[in-house]
């Protein structure tokens, strides 16, 4: 709840005035020099709008710069109206304890009230760095994105390794015998792929905007079988989790023919990197460690043994020559934990010496 919410939407089309006076002087300029920036066009937005804060003026600035950085000056960078407006420290004053905010504007400052989801109380202690306030035209309503740390928890002393293998077949495998299955994901995967040729070949503008809904969904359900397999494995006992260096997994326009259009498919619609940072980030939360591995040969190497054939691994199946049996995806998860034991004894043995 605002106290004042049409001084807001005031304070929103004067942040987009100086943002897009910004832009332009550095589009034209061919500079994306915040210091340059602030010398040419502060004195002028000053002028134009006495009443603005001046470190919102800055913010302003700062988004246009970094804007500009992004595109290398090609195109002016362009800002709708009711874009989130970057607040820091100076203009803005959070208490997320008591839920109230006091908001700079052209008004001067606004008291807000707002209740922070049960979900975020964990959240209470740490420190404010940066925040956006956000105003949605549909339902009139104003949303703070606020940005928040703390220290980092102090690393865990023992060393208990878990290796973890991702793949078309099983989303991930670890060590420890834990299956994370793809077929509910295939399966939905597979719907979505129905349903987007089905809408592409139709070209009309309702199909077009089930289109934009449907992808909005599909990467909502993604992002949240990712969260829930992060969250599992990073829950375990263990504390240093060993991932495959998966960064050249997309095949490339050349080699893709060869892979297959299936292979292809399956390879490109799963994101993979976005699993590593969920376990990355959720294990850091934890005070527990994320090393990657050299991925070469985890599917083709001997567990037991070592010995590498690739005649060993016979679909789902994993069987050598040392009487090792057991499901390959497994296999290379038990290789993964391995290699990852490797390098914590040579940084153990380092730091002893």
């Amino acid at each position: 709840m605002v106290d004042d919410p049409d001084a807001l939407l005031e304070t929103f089309s004067a942040y987009t005035y100086a943002y897009n006076k910004c832009a332009s002087w550095g589009y034209h300029n061919k500079s994306t020099n915040k210091v340059l920036n602030h010398h040419a066009t502060y004195k002028q937005i000053r002028e134009d709008m006495p009443e603005f804060p001046s470190a919102l003026i800055q913010c302003a600035r700062d988004c246009a710069c970094e804007a500009l950085k992004a595109t290398k000056c090609k195109v002016i960078p362009k800002r709708k109206e009711f874009s989130a407006m970057r607040y820091n420290k100076q203009v803005i004053t959070v208490n997320l304890i008591h839920g109230i905010a006091t908001i700079a504007s052209i008004a001067g400052r606004i008291k807000a009230q707002f209740s922070l989801p049960k979900v975020y109380e964990k959240y209470l202690t740490w420190t404010l760095k940066s925040s956006n306030l956000q105003y949605r035209e549909q339902t009139k309503e104003f949303y703070l994105l606020v940005q928040v740390e703390s220290l980092d928890p102090p690393m865990q002393d023992d060393v208990s390794i878990l290796g973890i293998d991702r793949g078309i077949k099983n989303i991930a495998v670890c060590s420890d015998n834990t299956f994370f299955g793809a077929s509910k994901v295939k399966n939905v995967r597979c719907k979505y792929k129905r349903l987007r040729a089905k809408l592409q070949s139709k070209g009309t503008k309702s199909a077009k905007r089930l289109l934009k809904r449907m992808s909005g969904k599909e990467r909502r359900f993604q992002t949240d079988v990712n969260h829930c397999i992060s969250k599992e494995i990073v829950s375990k006992p263990n504390t240093i989790f060993v991932l495959e260096d998966l960064s050249g997994i997309r095949p490339s326009k050349k080699e893709g023919s060869s892979k297959g259009k299936t292979m292809n498919f399956w390879l490109s619609s799963w994101s993979f990197f976005q699993l590593e940072q969920f376990i990355e980030y959720k294990a850091e939360d934890q005070g527990k460690v994320v090393l990657k591995v050299d991925p070469a040969y985890t599917s083709q190497e001997c567990s037991n043994c070592g010995k590498i054939n690739k005649n060993n691994r016979r679909g789902l199946r994993y069987k050598c020559s040392c009487g090792l049996e057991l499901n390959a995806d497994l296999n290379a998860a038990r290789n993964i934990a391995n290699r990852g034991m490797s390098v914590v004894s040579r940084v153990l043995s380092t730091t002893h010496t």
